[in-house]
Order: structure tokens, then sequence, then C-alpha cells
């Protein structure tokens, strides 16, 4: 019979910049707005890539986090272009890689990793690079130089 430790969770890894492989993702719709969202399953690894942890985070589809929506592509090195109108799916989001920053919440007592924001890779797109989402072999995650980002001020709350 399976067996468990009751109240045990994963591991939580300190608040900084991490890849992350989008391991899956499914299409919901939020209980209180019902909004369209994605709820992506991301796997964070650390430095050396001996361990990793899951999180999850959720793309709203709002005129509000629009933003974040772009910030998720960009960090995969996919290219934006501005006021194009886009049909994302959440197999769109499948296998993914990229970086982004992690913070540490509580949530019922627990500590847990929650993305902050995604890492807009220094110069991937302007070399012509594609998100890995359309590349038959994504490429295994690399440490990258400290990046541009598209975090918010230290002083704005979302």
């Amino acid at each position: 019979m399976p067996e468990y430790e009751q109240g045990l969770s994963g591991p939580v890894f300190p608040a900084g910049p991490y890849d992350y492989h989008c391991v899956d993702a499914g299409e919901k719709e939020s209980d209180k707005t019902h909004n369209a969202m994605i709820e992506l399953q991301l796997d964070c690894f650390n430095a050396d890539f001996t361990e990793k942890v899951r999180v999850v985070d959720r793309l709203v589809f709002t005129p509000n986090s629009y933003w974040k929506i772009d910030s998720f592509r960009k960090s995969s090195g996919e290219k934006i272009d501005q006021h194009k109108k886009v049909s994302f799916e959440a197999e769109d989001c499948i296998d993914r890689r990229g970086r982004l920053q992690l913070k540490i919440t509580t949530y019922n007592g627990k500590e847990r990793n929650e993305v902050d924001y995604y890492i807009e890779p220094n110069d991937q797109a302007e070399n012509g690079a594609q998100s890995s989402s359309l590349n038959p072999t994504p490429p295994v995650p690399q440490p990258q130089p400290t990046p541009k980002g598209t975090a918010p001020k230290s002083n704005q709350r979302f």
C-alpha cells in the first residue's frame, strides 16, 4: 500500500531566477470571474539541474493580464508583434523553456514558490531563435547571463 508523510510538501527554492520547462498546460475558466485562462505546470530547475520544483502559474485572458501572456511567450524566445491578434492555446505552451523569477509565498501556513515574473532573453529573439514549442527537439535549458526582464518596478504591486 502506498504511504506518504502528512503535511510534507516539496522543496521550496530561494527567490531568484531559474530555468523552467512547461511540462503541461490546460485551458480553464476562473471560478470567480469566469475568465478564460491557461494553467501552466512549470518545472523550475536549480543552477546545476539536480533539483526541480513544480510551480503552477495561470495566464488569464483579460486586457489587464495580456502583458503576462506576452512575457511568458517572450521568455521562451518567441517574438511578439505589437497590436496583432493572436490565437494562443494550452498546447502552444507545452515544452516551452525559458527563464523566470521565483518568489516565496505562504498559503495555509506553508511556504511555496510562485512565478514572480518571466525573464526575456537578452538577444535570443534578435538572433532568429524560435520558441521551443516550434522546435521538434527543444534545447536543454542553459544558464544565461543576467537578462533584461519584464519585471515590474520594485515599488509596483500587481
